[in-house]
């Protein structure tokens, strides 16, 4: 019972450090693949508000909970479909079945890690997502409490969007000799003052005030001979950078704990009730009145008094339609809800889909265990996104669809090694 308990042993460490080791691989490839380009689009757009590396670094890592949610059940994935796809292609598989050692041995130490990642992604998913868009926020007003989108410096020019603004002295948020392009304005607009003042009056929506003194607006369409000139002695302008700030984490369903998302869940489904109410009752005193009328007509003169009134309700009757009421936000919220889940379930899902690796006999096991491990991926990826699409189209709730893409999994690598053990 001892050399049993060393063997098992020595099995479960070995098991465990090849799947770190392939984990640990896969999940460098695939953070890479999700993480890069948002990585360069957030570094271009940080780099041109003049903010400094470690800021930019911070707003980098509040990105990163959002990607390892997926990352992290590809990952699983990989390093178990390589680790099996290894064991096969040098003969061990084959070893330890001839020495009487039955494979659940090795799938228990590949569902106890699916499993501890399981947990691991759902914390990621319900507690830093929502924890980095925090900080996130945070980080985003005081970079914008610092001006960053105009660098105020003497003899400056800054260029925002289509807003370049051109000025000599600063003191402050003070400016003076102002010359101020709107060119997405049509007609374009020019603006000059003396001077002015800059004021960020709303930190939600990052819209600054420019106070402006001694103010010259020209108006001039492409063809330079059609313009016009306005001057006033004080100009108020609002300018609104919210679209010129960098889009790593915004304040949707998906960057919300389970139980914020709870807390909207029942809130909606409340307002979908009584949509639901309201349509029934409608379409119910719809059909009264049409029976009413009909029950009024005892002869064709009469029937033609009412045809009009009654092709009014049919009509309104189509409007409504058959289908109840769906409840976008009810639906969008319990589909975030669920795919909290999902994405975490999905460690599990995934390591059982490999098992029927333990089966086959490949030259290069932990190459084409990679390969084979992309394509799944890849058709989960379509399932779920194919899943979500589909969430306002039906009128049960979208939960069901949400857990298609884990249960086909389950169903798949279930199948699978049924057959291949036979």
């Amino acid at each position: 019972m001892l050399l049993r308990r060393e063997r098992y042993t020595i099995l479960n460490y070995h098991v465990l450090r090849e799947f770190l080791l392939n984990f640990i691989v896969s999940f460098i490839f695939f953070f890479f693949i999700f993480f890069v380009n948002q990585i360069l689009l957030l570094v271009k757009k940080v780099m041109l508000k003049n903010v400094d590396i470690f800021m930019m670094l911070q707003l980098v890592m509040c990105a990163i909970p959002q990607f390892l949610q997926y990352v992290i059940p590809f990952a699983t994935l990989s390093a178990s479909s390589m680790v099996l796809g290894d064991l096969g292609a040098n003969n061990e598989l084959l070893a330890l079945r001839s020495l009487g050692i039955p494979m659940k041995k090795v799938y228990k130490v590949l569902i106890i890690l699916s499993l501890v990642l399981t947990l691991l992604t759902f914390y990621i998913s319900d507690y830093l997502m929502p924890q980095s868009q925090k900080v996130y926020k945070s980080l985003l007003n005081n970079i914008m409490r610092e001006l960053p989108t105009f660098e105020l410096k003497e003899n400056g020019t800054n260029t925002v969007g289509d807003i370049v603004l051109v000025n000599k002295e600063v003191e402050g948020n003070k400016i003076n000799d102002i010359l101020l392009f709107n060119n997405s304005a049509n007609p374009e607009q020019t603006i000059s003052a003396s001077s002015g003042t800059l004021e960020l009056i709303d930190l939600d929506r990052y819209i600054y005030k420019l106070d402006l003194n001694d103010t010259k607006l020209l108006l001039s369409e492409k063809d330079i001979s059609s313009w016009s000139l306005a001057t006033s002695e004080n100009t108020t302008l609002f300018l609104n950078f919210s679209d010129q700030i960098p889009a790593l984490t915004q304040d949707s369903p998906s960057n919300l704990s389970n139980k914020d998302l709870a807390v909207l869940i029942n809130e909606s489904k409340e307002d979908l009730i009584e949509s639901r109410e309201r349509f029934h009752n409608n379409r119910s005193e719809i059909l009264t009145s049409i029976a009413s009328n009909l029950s009024d007509v005892d002869s064709y003169e009469n029937y033609l008094q009412v045809k009009r009134n009654i092709e009014s309700k049919l009509t309104e009757l189509d409007i409504y339609g058959d289908k109840e009421p769906i409840g976008f936000y009810y639906q969008y919220y319990t589909a975030e809800w669920h795919k909290k889940y999902v994405l975490s379930f999905a460690c599990f899902c995934l390591t059982v889909v490999t098992f029927p690796l333990s089966f086959i006999k490949i030259k290069y096991g932990r190459l084409f265990g990679f390969g084979l491990s992309l394509l799944v991926a890849v058709l989960y990826w379509y399932i779920l996104f194919f899943s979500q699409l589909k969430i306002f189209d039906v009128t049960f709730s979208s939960s069901y669809l949400m857990w298609i893409c884990d249960g086909i999994m389950l169903l798949l690598g279930g199948v699978l090694l049924l057959l291949k053990r036979k």
